[in-house]
C-alpha cells in the first residue's frame, strides 16, 4: 500500500479530463497534475521534441514523489511511453484512441476518428487501425484543434465554429472517436452537431481503469482517504 501521489501530465488542460476519470475510479488516491503549457501542442512537434518534453514532465513529477505516472495524452503515449517504462522503475499508464470500443459498439456505419497529425502518423496507431478497421474508419488528423481548445476552454461559442467546420465534412457517421484528450471537452458540441444520433468514444475511462488494475497488481493502492490534489504548470 502507498499514499504517495499519482502523477498525471499532458501538454495543457486536455489531460484534466483524464484526471477526472482517475478521480472517479480511484477516490482514495492523491494526485499531482502537470500541465506542460510551454510545450503545447504536442501533436505538431517532432518525435525528438516530444521525447524531451515528456522527459521533463516525468522528472518534474518524480520530484513530487509520485508512485505512478499517467501520460494523459495520446501523442505522448505513442511517442514515448515504451522508453519511459524501460528507463524508470515505476508504473506508467498511457492512452490510445478508443478505436477498439468504437468498432465493437458501432454497427455498419462509418466511424470518424479525430486525432492529432503525429498520433495518426505513429506506427502504434497504424497497427491499431489495421486491427480494427474494416473499411469504416475515417481518420481525420486536426492541425490546430487542440490549440483552439487550450485557448478557448471556457468559451463554447468560440469553439463551436471550428468544430462545426470540421464535422460538416463528415455528416454520415455512426460514431466519433475523440482521439486527443483536449477533444474530450468538445463532446457537447459534437453531440449538438449530430443531434444526439451518434455514439462518442474516448479513452479516458479505460486509462483510469487500467491505472487501478496496475496499482492493485503492484500493491500500490492508497490505504487512506484522499488528502491532496496538486496542479503544476511548466
Amino acid at each position: 500500500m502507498s499514499d504517495a501521489p499519482i502523477g498525471v501530465f499532458d501538454s495543457g488542460v486536455g489531460g484534466v479530463s483524464v484526471l477526472k476519470a482517475c478521480l472517479d475510479v480511484l477516490p482514495s488516491e492523491n494526485f499531482v497534475y502537470l500541465a506542460d503549457r510551454s510545450g503545447m501542442p504536442y501533436g505538431n512537434k517532432t518525435h525528438e521534441e516530444i521525447e524531451k518534453r515528456v522527459e521533463l514532465c516525468v522528472q518534474t513529477l518524480q520530484s513530487e514523489g509520485v508512485k505512478a505516472i499517467v501520460a494523459a495524452c495520446n501523442t505522448a503515449t505513442n511517442v514515448g511511453i515504451a522508453s519511459l517504462r524501460k528507463k524508470y522503475d515505476m508504473p506508467f499508464v498511457g492512452l490510445e484512441p478508443a478505436v477498439k470500443p468504437a468498432a465493437e459498439n458501432c454497427g455498419r456505419g462509418n466511424i470518424l476518428v479525430l486525432l492529432t497529425p503525429l498520433t495518426a502518423a505513429q506506427e502504434k496507431f497504424k497497427k491499431l487501425k489495421e486491427k480494427y478497421d474494416n473499411g469504416r474508419l475515417i481518420i481525420a488528423p486536426q492541425e490546430n484543434l487542440a490549440e483552439e481548445v487550450e485557448e478557448h476552454i471556457d468559451d463554447y461559442r468560440a469553439l463551436k465554429k471550428p468544430v462545426y467546420d470540421v464535422l460538416r465534412r463528415y455528416k454520415n457517421v455512426e460514431g466519433v472517436v475523440l482521439g486527443c484528450t483536449h477533444y474530450v471537452f468538445l463532446r457537447p458540441i459534437v453531440e449538438e452537431f449530430y443531434g444526439g444520433r451518434i455514439k462518442i468514444f474516448d479513452g479516458n475511462d479505460g486509462a483510469a481503469r487500467r491505472l487501478k488494475s496496475v496499482l492493485e497488481s503492484d500493491k500500490l493502492l492508497s490505504c487512506g482517504l484522499r488528502r491532496s490534489l496538486k496542479f503544476i504548470v511548466i
